[in-house]
């Protein structure tokens, strides 16, 4: 919406009356981010201050910020407060509708925001990526919990949505609820880049920047975030560390090479000096979903808007619009292609996964970009799966992650049950690019997975760690195969600033680190079973013995989550009786070095449950009468999950009975659903801090700031046995031990084995005005 915005005045006491009793239909939420300011908005039912505190601290707003307000209809006014003259990458907290600055109390932690790195620095940072979200259903809240639960105290830095927030018209009411109602604790701390969709089509027109969608969002229509300005938010550019991201309207704006917004496409390329180019709108160029390919927006948006962004360096495309996860290999030229009809093979520029555990990274030098389907973001999904230029297609709810760390770009589908299902890494040129640990919170003493992807190496690395960020490293091990991946027993010491580096032991020039500190500490939320996990079951119609929930030494048939039947996304497929069991029975053994602190159990049924530990009842749903013959005493949505918070007492050191019964609503009902996650916090006692622990020791080789790793390694600190060192170091390599975790913590499955293979590429090219 186009608008003017207030400024940051020298008062420390803002000249309004003071606020009126107010409701909030939608609390405050960041727009237009930038290195020196942002824009926060929010609507009231009263006439309250356009009015921001502001400050280093939540209890330090001292500086105040007037904006404007504009009535929105209803009743409801719209608050738009730009604060400006910021540091860059730098954390503010804020307070809204103040009448005086600093606050009567203190400001909600909640509210803060965190100003863009300088353009062009490779700042490691990550970002959000939603499509088709916005009907309200448990599926869109799932997908949100998932990417909460995956990224745990990282969150993102941005939040891309490719349109249809909005079901099912985009109207003012169901922004307020589907939209801005849903990801209100995201949207006060983290700014949003939408692109329209048709359904905010219905009601917002892009000619005139005119209706629900405009009005709600502030987007950079005069290059204020970098760019070439477009004249219009339908369309725009901001840039973001090494980033340039172009958000395009595949709905509403014309699509020809002539127009409007192709023509400032070109100019927009031309003028981009990022390391890297990401693009986003609502229809994809490729797509057997929901949709498919065929349909006049992707065809117009593959036939002349891909040519121009190709031509232009683009290297990670995302769409919506068609109901489904889609990854395809790395493409170059298919502008023709489309379904149904015939497809161009030759489209694809590299045949492999893309994975570092598979087949190695794209390489982003030479022709070539990634794209994906991101519609899966809570509304129904389906479709074929099947087109020829996607690697990865999964019919099923869930959201997409992006890291991106100087040279190296990795994404993950996260799918609304929290488990990954593809990844896929892209790199520029030459070297070792660390993906994990990154920006994580390990248990101390647990065993840690290390990958990492590289081009241009010898086949072997050295693995070293660092607990006081890169100051002083401590070796894990001298030389290993280049394969991506290892497994890093890291020491029972506490720190917030802890790295990996990895060195090509042949070309010391050639080393990565980990992008973002992570840390280790004595308390941890560690999964104890994760979804997906494999269960015995007894389904054949028959009561189990009476010692069912306590006793589980075998004789039951085992199978992976998610088990039952009816719905089609089985893992596990159960007897489906005419008429049905009313009680199927689940179990495993979970083994504990000592009982959690906190532990929650997040539990996938239809129709009722009841979950026992070592016998004792923990937890239900809809299962009033437990008798075997019993059905549930009431019905669930499909896939229903509920969250129930357990009694850590009910656990015991050594093993522990999981037990569950599920049971259905009636001898009719068509389907049957059971997962279970388990998570907690869990303790150990860590190590005593070495006395040199911190001192970097620049004569054993440790590399000053600026300066490559030789091949001997970097400096080092007294290698107990924790780490450090080729004997002792605490380590091995993926692929040990099952589990490939310290006896202690067997249970908590935190490593995983990986294989990789490299990939090699040319040079890409830009486009040039």
């Amino acid at each position: 919406m186009r608008r003017a915005h207030g400024s940051i005045t020298a008062l420390l006491t803002l000249a309004v009356a003071a606020p009126a009793a107010a409701q909030l239909p939608r609390r405050p939420y960041l727009q237009l981010g930038t290195e020196d300011g942002v824009t926060i908005v929010w609507r009231t039912d009263a006439d309250v201050p356009s009015a921001v505190c502001y400050g280093a601290s939540v209890d330090a707003l001292d500086t105040p910020v007037v904006g404007t307000r504009t009535d929105v209809g209803g009743g409801f006014g719209q608050h738009e407060v730009r604060v400006s003259g910021l540091s860059p990458a730098t954390t503010y907290y804020y307070a809204v509708g103040e009448g005086s600055c600093p606050p009567a109390s203190a400001g909600d932690p909640n509210q803060h925001f965190t100003t863009s790195p300088l353009p062009g620095l490779p700042t490691p940072f990550r970002f959000w990526v939603v499509g088709d979200s916005g009907n309200g259903s448990p599926g869109q809240y799932a997908v949100f919990d998932a990417m909460r639960a995956e990224v745990g105290d990282e969150p993102p830095d941005l939040f891309v949505h490719v349109g249809d927030m909005a079901y099912n018209d985009g109207t003012t009411g169901q922004f307020d609820v589907r939209f801005y109602g849903v990801y209100a604790d995201l949207l006060e701390n983290t700014v949003a880049w939408p692109a329209i969709g048709n359904h905010e089509g219905h009601t917002s027109d892009s000619g005139t920047e005119s209706g629900p969608y405009y009005e709600g969002y502030v987007l950079p229509r005069a290059g204020e975030a970098g760019g070439i300005p477009s004249g219009t938010e339908a369309y725009y550019s901001f840039d973001y560390a090494n980033v340039h991201f172009i958000v395009l309207d595949s709905y509403d704006s014309p699509r020809d090479p002539t127009g409007p917004m192709v023509r400032w496409l070109e100019m927009d390329l031309a003028a981009a000096t990022a390391d890297w180019i990401v693009a986003y709108w609502h229809h994809p160029p490729y797509t057997d979903g929901s949709h498919v390919d065929s349909e006049n927006e992707q065809q117009g948006m593959r036939r002349f808007v891909l040519p121009v962004l190709e031509a232009g360096g683009v290297d990670l495309v995302f769409g919506g619009h068609s109901h489904i996860y889609e990854r395809s290999y790395l493409l170059h030229g298919g502008y023709h292609v489309g379904l149904p009809g015939p497809t161009a093979t030759d489209a694809i520029v590299d045949m492999g996964d893309g994975r570092v555990a598979g087949d190695g990274p794209y390489q982003a030098v030479g022709d070539g970009a990634v794209y994906v389907v991101a519609g899966h973001g809570g509304a129904g999904v389906s479709g074929g799966a099947s087109h020829p230029l996607m690697y990865f297609s999964e019919v099923a709810n869930g959201s997409v992650l992006v890291d991106v760390s100087g040279d190296s770009l990795t994404l993950r589908n996260v799918r609304s049950d929290g488990v990954i299902t593809d990844e896929a890494t892209i790199v520029r040129g030459d070297g070792v690019f660390v993906t994990r640990p990154s920006g994580r919170s390990y248990l101390a003493g647990s065993d840690v997975e290390v990958t990492w992807s590289s081009s241009g190496t010898s086949g072997q690395v050295r693995i070293e760690y660092s607990l006081d960020d890169g100051a002083s490293w401590t070796l894990v091990t001298a030389s290993t195969d280049d394969d991506g991946t290892f497994t890093w027993t890291a020491p029972r010491r506490a720190t917030t600033a802890g790295r990996v580096r990895i060195t090509d032991v042949a070309a010391p020039a050639l080393s990565g680190t980990s992008p973002r500190p992570f840390t280790l500490a004595a308390e941890a939320d560690v999964t104890l079973v994760p979804a997906g996990s494999t269960w015995e079951y007894h389904d054949d119609g028959t009561a189990p013995p009476a010692d069912w929930a306590t006793d589980a030494a075998g004789g039951w048939p085992t199978g992976p989550a998610q088990l039952g039947y009816g719905d089609g996304d089985e893992a596990t497929v159960l007897l489906d009786a005419d008429p049905n069991v009313p009680s199927v029975y689940f179990r495993r053994v979970l083994d504990l070095a000592a009982p959690p602190i906190d532990v929650a159990a997040d539990v996938t049924f239809d129709d009722g449950f009841a979950l026992y530990v070592n016998g004792v009842l923990a937890g239900s749903r809809n299962a009033d009468d437990l008798a075997h013959d019993a059905y549930a005493t009431g019905m669930s949505s499909d896939n229903e999950r509920v969250t129930l918070d357990l009694d850590p007492s009910a656990f015991v050191t050594g093993a522990n009975v999981i037990a569950v019964v599920v049971k259905q609503t009636s001898a009719t009902s068509s389907d049957l659903s059971f997962d279970l996650a388990l998570a907690g916090r869990v303790r150990v006692p860590l190590d005593p801090t070495p006395e040199d622990a911190g001192v970097p020791d620049l004569d054993a080789g440790a590399p000053r700031p600026g300066e490559d790793a030789g091949p001997s390694g970097g400096g080092t600190e007294d290698a107990g046995p924790d780490g450090g060192g080729e004997d002792g170091c605490g380590c091995r390599a993926a692929g040990g031990a099952p589990g490939g975790l310290p006896g202690w913590l067997a249970a908590l499955g935190l490593a995983v084995t990986l294989r990789r293979r490299r990939s090699a590429g040319g040079r890409r090219s830009r486009l040039v005005g």
